[in-house]
């Protein structure tokens, strides 16, 4: 205790505790980098962006096309082109943010499933159908920016987003019948939260040419509402609804004529391997049915009637008391 360290003793003390501690800043180091990274997995984001394949809108958007040109075509009296661009599954605030101020935003309702869908008509197109019904032969004269639209221009869009819807809902007959019910009209896309901002949507536009005006609908639906027939529009044909009632007659028919094997178990007994070795002829087997219990009839190992055995016209016969269903 007595002794007194040296300059060089004290140094070589110090280095030695520098040395020690300068693994620890590199693990350290090394951990906070390892740290930064990592990124945060956003799964509702993933979800949105990922490549899912829907062939079923294909369909529905080429027979909502045609309907939109030959619908508005008639109540406009001019001309209209419309062109289908390939859907897009984005997140609901992406979507908004292309949506301009003022546009037509068109809330509705989709019978059986559950959740909203929305039709947008931009504003350029909106003046140009109102100036057309107006009798104006010059488009695009309206002022757009900077002013809402009044209730003669909500009023002449809305009836013909009314007679559009009739045309989308024959177009999704091919894949799942639907019934559009019309809820609301907006003209801010602020006032027109559907779902959450982060929540996958799928977009459907048609461009639209009205003599040398162009214009935008857009159809946007989100992914949670498709979700019950997701795998009808995953599938890239289409079976037919109608049916043929000669073709349906004439398989009922040939249903009918197939032979089936019946079976009535008259019962089951448990006997030893010293029992049944031990069986002679005239011996009585007791089985657990009584004689008068009804039996099953299986068809394919399946119970299909319960009844009575008996004898029908010298034959051995069963006489059915009971049908079974699957919940028997």
């Amino acid at each position: 205790m007595s002794q007194v360290l040296s300059q060089d003793e004290i140094d070589a003390l110090l280095g030695g505790l520098d040395d020690v501690a300068e693994p620890e800043t590199e693990e350290t180091t090394a951990a906070d980098s390892q740290d930064q990274d990592i990124i945060p997995y956003d799964f509702v984001n993933s979800a949105a962006m990922s490549r899912v394949k829907f062939p079923g809108f294909a369909i529905i958007n080429e027979h909502f096309n045609r309907g939109l040109r030959s619908t508005l075509s008639s109540m406009l009296r001019v001309m209209v082109d419309s062109t289908v661009v390939p859907i897009e599954i984005i997140p609901f605030k992406e979507f908004l943010k292309r949506v301009p101020v003022p546009s037509s935003l068109h809330i509705l309702k989709l019978e059986p499933l559950r959740g909203l869908a929305m039709m947008v008509v931009d504003s350029q197109l909106v003046f140009s159908i109102v100036e057309i019904f107006l009798g104006s032969t010059s488009l695009g004269a309206s002022r757009v920016e900077g002013r809402e639209f009044t209730s003669i221009e909500q009023r002449l869009i809305k009836r013909i987003v009314n007679s559009l819807l009739k045309d989308w809902a024959r177009a999704w007959t091919a894949i799942f019948p639907l019934e559009v019910h019309y809820v609301r009209n907006e003209i801010n896309p602020q006032f027109a939260k559907i779902i959450s901002d982060d929540d996958a949507v799928i977009v459907c536009k048609f461009q639209l040419d009205i003599e040398e005006m162009t214009g935008v609908i857009y159809i946007c639906l989100p992914v949670s509402i498709i979700q019950p027939i997701k795998k009808k529009l995953q599938t890239s044909f289409q079976t037919e609804e109608s049916e043929d009632p000669a073709w349906r007659q004439a398989l009922l028919r040939n249903i009918r004529d197939i032979p089936v094997e019946i079976e009535v178990p008259l019962g089951t007994a448990e006997l030893t391997g010293r029992e049944v070795l031990g069986l002679e002829t005239g011996d009585i087997i007791q089985l657990d049915t009584r004689f008068d219990d009804m039996l099953l009839a299986l068809i394919k190992n399946q119970p299909k009637f319960r009844g009575f055995p008996g004898i029908f016209k010298g034959q051995k016969a069963f006489k059915v008391e009971q049908v079974l269903t699957n919940d028997d």
